[in-house]
């Protein structure tokens, strides 16, 4: 199961109390799920369709819970995904309630819709939370955190996305932005902490548990290979420089000999002989007296300019 179907289903079992949260809640699935059909007589159909059952079974109970609406569920086959189906309710003459959830406003004898959120609906910090919730379950998505992490909210409004955007940000500083998909709008989040802190807001207690399980392993395993990465990077780089040092030991002996060498640089050309995986750290610590990594490194480069002046004479004529 998707985590967006996991966090779905465990939201879609929270039932609040309170009246004032039923209405904000149903405002936030119905603003970006619903849709509006104009009927005779200046009448508002208003449609309302999921692909998550236990969303359209939650939208069923909160109809009957605020309004005393018995609503018919009908499941369609999606010709779009051909693996989904659609659930649908249809609500014929709903003026009344999509005006008392500040989705319509009437203004004279003409219904407008509002792109405004709905602030009467809004007052209470549960009512915001209610509403976020609302909004995700109907067109949120959660991307597994094992490949990215994303979270989402979709509109078809460019104003209310962004109204959305800044109600977000304002009130629980979660640094959502919004951007352009196709014809919609989306507001998203792709921080891991912010997305989160945004599960805690609207409840998903048990997703957020299981998202920062899994963040925290990949946190874990990215940590584990920068430092492999890292360890074969320095192990590389110190084979390398050792193949160097030999080399040009070995171009010195075979042409003139260790015994003439100064005593620091015999004594560091014998040390890397005898410790040829050391690294210049190593190698100090085997002489004596013990010297740091950069005298090692200077006494190794000039054997490296010593051993590359024999072999510029070997190639004059």
């Amino acid at each position: 199961m998707s985590f967006s179907a996991l966090s779905k289903n465990e939201l879609s079992r929270i039932r609040t109390e309170g009246k004032c949260c039923n209405r904000a809640e149903l405002s936030g699935i119905i603003r970006v799920s619903g849709s509006l059909e104009f009927g005779g007589n200046k009448a508002m159909n208003l449609r309302i369709t999921t692909e998550n059952p236990a969303v359209a079974r939650l939208i069923f109970v909160l109809l009957k819970r605020v309004y005393q609406l018995q609503t018919e569920l009908i499941m369609k086959e999606n010709r779009t995904l051909k693996k989904h189906h659609i659930y649908e309710m249809f609500i014929e003459r709903a003026n009344d309630i999509l005006v008392d959830l500040d989705i319509l406003r009437l203004e004279g004898d003409a219904y407008l819709l509002n792109d405004e959120l709905p602030k009467s609906l809004l007052s209470k910090g549960c009512c915001k939370k209610a509403y976020l919730r609302g909004i995700y379950l109907g067109s949120g998505s959660l991307s597994a955190p094992e490949k990215s992490y994303h979270l989402e909210l979709i509109s078809h409004n460019d104003y209310y996305a962004k109204q959305l955007m800044k109600f977000i940000n304002q009130t629980y500083d979660l640094g959502c932005k919004v951007t352009m998909r196709k014809k919609n709008y989306i507001v998203y989040i792709k921080e891991s902490e912010k997305i989160v802190d945004f599960l805690n807001i609207i409840g998903a207690h048990q997703t957020l548990l299981e998202y920062e399980n899994i963040r925290i392993l990949k946190q874990m395993r990215n940590n584990v290979n920068r430092v492999v990465n890292c360890e074969t990077a320095n192990l590389t780089k110190t084979a390398d420089a050792a193949f160097e040092h030999i080399h040009a030991i070995n171009i010195i002996e075979q042409a003139e000999g260790l015994d003439g060498l100064p005593d620091k640089l015999r004594e560091i050309a014998e040390m890397r002989l005898e410790n040829q995986e050391a690294s210049l750290k190593e190698l100090g610590e085997l002489l004596n007296p013990p010297i740091g990594k950069s005298g090692v490194n200077h006494r190794l480069q000039k054997l490296i300019e010593l051993a590359e002046q024999i072999q510029n004479r070997k190639e004059k004529p």
